[in-house]
């Protein structure tokens, strides 16, 4: 009895090590593409949450809610090759994935929408077609997309740049072969990447392998991240889950929700809102365009010119382009407040306003400028710093007035720029910077000014005279019409 007792042990010991082994089998999770592979994305955002600004030195709290819904082709300009990794190896190490090369891709938007309630307000953005086609970078913990056709609106590079960037998501794998249960440390990097943060300082996000089942990983994260957008300060609680399938070697499908609190800076709001996003990725083919596109067509010199964005004024009277450290605040009437901040310090605000058209031939003199700016100064004016005369190459005269003053006993410089035109348009650019930071806004006073463009003016026509007894019924209907417009806009 002792003899099959013991038989019986040794028995049960092989057969439940063989089923250890076989649960122990290793997958080999690495992602593998090449350049001129397209996938069509599709993504689905759903946000909700208070909003918080600061009002008369107060917080106030809104509610808010977003819907956004992208559907894009991707087309890949730049590739991976997998590793040399066998799934009958002994798993490494359960550690940090390895870092991530930069990425490149052209896409194609077929969607891109949003409704945006704040309040009892809202709105609703859209990509304009014409600015569908848009190049992308992500690497480095950091994401770019810029449109190939002309500069975007900052409203549009906000309904398009959001979370889970499709251009990272085969970083979240661990590229070698890992077993059931095994877990993997993201980088800060790649966590600023795929959450849209300007930069991580601390992260704990860790996937594990749960599933493989019919050729496809189930693999789940979550963590906290500390980081910061535009220099202010964010708590992120995330968690997800990712397919993987194991024939294709890239991620097929994301599903992540986002628990966020942002403080209040200097040109966003304070956020505390829970995101969730989901979307996926199979293979598709793009349209001509998109397939003729390679990455050696677009020089490194015009990525820059690309990563400006197009502000129009209210009125329509006018457009600027600015660089990204500029944030638009306000653009009541004809007037556009904005804000240069670095590295998350406020540098300097600058008001675009344009003037009255003046007959041609009748611009005021520089000193009459300066004259205006004095009065309009008041008791805070100290002294003239420069007063220079030049023009550009789109024909434009500019007038620059530097000035030295105090407000509230604190020094200020104010730098002003009138921008016009021979047909009789201008606007007026001040920029005000506290003295000990005018050494930070360097050159980019200049670089604004020089985007200004102002609108096209519509044809003049000659009047076609009215048949002979029907002029006084034609200036009846006219005057007719111009004071119903008149009620209206009252």
């Amino acid at each position: 009895m002792m003899n099959q007792l013991r038989w019986a042990v040794s028995i049960a010991l092989v057969f439940a090590g063989q089923v250890g082994l076989a649960r122990a089998k290793p997958y080999s999770l690495t992602a593998e593409s090449a350049p001129g592979e397209t996938l069509r994305v599709e993504v689905q955002l759903d946000v909700g949450g208070d909003l918080k600004l600061t009002e008369e030195g107060k917080v106030r709290t809104l509610k808010m809610s977003v819907s956004g819904k992208l559907v894009y082709d991707e087309k890949l300009l730049s590739g991976r090759a997998a590793p040399e990794v066998s799934d009958t190896e002994p798993p490494q190490d359960a550690g940090a994935a390895p870092a991530a090369e930069l990425r490149r891709s052209v896409r194609r938007y077929k969607t891109a929408e949003a409704v945006i309630k704040i309040d009892q307000g809202g709105v609703e953005p859209k990509l304009r077609g014409d600015r569908g086609l848009v190049l992308a970078e992500a690497g480095g913990g950091r994401a770019m997309l810029c449109s190939l056709a002309g500069p975007l609106t900052r409203e549009e590079l906000d309904l398009i740049d959001v979370p889970a960037n499709s251009l990272v998501l085969d970083d979240l794998l661990p590229n070698r072969a890992v077993e059931i249960g095994d877990r993997w440390q993201h980088s800060d990097d790649l966590m600023a990447a795929l959450l849209g943060l300007d930069a991580v300082g601390q992260s704990n996000v860790f996937s594990e392998l749960k599933e493989v089942t019919g050729g496809r990983a189930k693999i789940e994260f979550s963590g906290r991240v500390f980081g910061a957008v535009g220099g202010v300060a964010t708590e992120i609680e995330v968690k997800g889950k990712y397919r993987y399938d194991l024939a294709q070697r890239r991620v097929t499908g994301l599903g992540l929700l986002v628990k966020e609190q942002r403080s209040i800076g200097h040109v966003s709001t304070g956020l505390d809102v829970v995101a969730k996003v989901q979307l996926a990725l199979a293979p598709t083919k793009g349209d001509q365009e998109l397939n003729e596109i390679e990455l050696d067509q677009i020089p490194p010199d015009a990525r820059q010119e690309m990563l400006l964005l197009e502000c129009e004024s209210p009125t329509k009277k006018f457009s600027i382009l600015h660089d990204r450290d500029w944030h638009l605040m306000s653009d009541a009437g004809d007037l556009l407040a904005l804000r240069y901040v670095e590295r998350g310090e406020l540098v300097a605000q600058c008001n675009v306003s344009a003037l009255p058209d003046v007959q041609p031939g009748h611009e005021p003199p520089l000193a009459k400028f300066q004259a205006d700016l004095e009065k309009s100064l008041g008791e805070n004016f100290g002294r003239f710093l420069e007063a220079s005369e030049s023009g550009d190459s789109a024909g434009h005269y500019i007038y620059r007035v530097l000035v030295e003053g105090r407000v509230s006993e604190l020094p200020i410089e104010w730098h002003y720029y009138l921008v016009g035109d021979r047909q009789g348009r201008a606007a007026v650019f001040a920029f005000t910077v506290e003295q000990e930071l005018a050494g930070r806004l360097a050159d980019h006073d200049r670089a604004l000014i020089s985007t200004l463009t102002f609108a096209d003016r519509a044809p003049e026509t000659t009047p076609t005279p009215a048949p002979r007894g029907k002029r006084a019924a034609s200036t009846r209907g006219k005057h007719h019409s111009a004071a119903t417009r008149g009620a209206k806009r009252r």
